[in-house]
C-alpha cells in the first residue's frame, strides 16, 4: 500500500506517475485492458469513432485501475469512480484516500497517484495541429507570450505544448475546467531546466510543485502537485509496471 508521509517527518511526498505509449502496445495488452473496464467505461469506449481513440481511452482507464491495484492491493476491476463539478474523477468514498488524475492524447496515456495532496496530469502530442500563437494570445499570461516570441519554428511549437500541458495539469489538480481564467497564472521556462510558477492571486507559489517529462520523442507530460515541500517522482511504464529511469526535463 502506498503510504502518505507524516506532516512533520521531513520525508518528501511520493508522487507515482504511470504512462504507456499506446502505439507500442500489443493486441493482447489491449484485450486485457478492455477486460479491466467497467461496463459503463466499455460503453463510453465503444462510442468513439476512431480505433486510435478507442485504444487510448481503454488503455488510460485500464492503466488507472492497474496502478490503483498496485498501490492499494485491491482487485483492478471493482474500483468505482465519481465525477466532480468540472468532471475531475475521484474514487467513490470508502475505497482509498489516494489522490489521482488521468490523461490521454493520441499515442500516450498517463495517470498520477499520491497521498501528498491534490494532483493533476496532462499529456499532449508535439505534432498536435493547432494555431499556438492564436491560442497563446487569448489564454496565456504576458510572460508566457513573451517567452514564446523569443523562439521560432519547432522550438516555439514545442514550448507552446509544454506551457499548455503545465496549465492543464494545474487546472486539473484544482478541479477547475477551461472556463477558469488561464491568463491569470502561468509558467516561465528558462535555461535548460528551470520552471517557475507564476501563481494566480490568492495562491502561494510555494504551495505547488510541478514537473515536465518527455516520455517519448513525440509527447510531453506535465504533473502538478499541491505540496509545500519538494516531492519525489517515481515513474513506471505500463503494462509491465517496470520502474523507468525517467528524469523530469524541468521541475519547479
Amino acid at each position: 500500500m502506498l503510504a502518505g508521509p507524516d506532516e512533520d517527518s521531513g520525508v518528501r511526498p511520493q508522487v507515482h506517475v504511470w504512462y504507456a505509449v499506446t502505439e507500442r502496445l500489443a493486441e493482447s495488452a489491449m484485450t486485457e485492458a478492455r477486460d479491466l473496464l467497467s461496463p459503463a467505461e466499455r460503453a463510453r469506449c465503444d462510442r468513439f469513432r476512431f480505433d486510435r481513440d478507442r485504444r487510448d481511452f481503454a488503455a488510460a482507464h485500464a492503466l488507472l485501475r492497474y496502478a490503483l491495484t498496485v498501490h492499494e492491493g485491491a482487485p483492478a476491476s471493482p474500483w468505482s469512480f465519481e465525477d466532480g463539478v468540472h468532471g475531475k474523477p475521484f474514487l467513490t468514498p470508502g475505497q482509498s484516500a489516494l489522490e489521482f488524475n488521468l490523461a490521454h492524447t493520441n499515442g500516450l496515456v498517463a495517470c498520477v497517484l499520491t497521498h501528498g495532496g491534490a494532483v493533476g496530469v496532462d499529456v499532449e502530442s508535439l505534432d498536435r495541429a493547432v494555431n499556438g500563437d492564436d491560442i497563446a494570445g487569448r489564454y496565456f499570461s504576458a510572460p508566457e507570450i513573451l517567452g514564446l516570441q523569443e523562439l521560432a519554428g519547432v522550438e516555439r511549437a514545442t514550448r507552446f505544448i509544454e506551457l499548455w500541458t503545465l496549465k492543464e495539469a494545474y487546472l486539473k489538480a484544482i478541479g477547475a475546467g477551461l472556463s477558469n481564467p488561464l491568463n491569470d497564472f502561468g509558467f516561465e521556462l528558462t535555461g535548460s531546466s528551470a520552471l517557475v510558477f507564476n501563481a494566480p492571486a490568492g495562491v502561494a507559489r510555494a504551495d505547488w510543485q510541478f514537473a515536465l517529462f518527455a516520455p517519448s520523442a513525440a509527447h510531453r507530460m506535465a504533473v502538478a502537485v499541491r505540496s509545500d515541500r519538494a516531492v519525489d517522482y517515481a515513474v513506471r511504464s505500463w503494462p509491465s509496471g517496470t520502474a523507468v529511469f525517467e528524469t523530469a526535463i524541468r521541475m519547479s
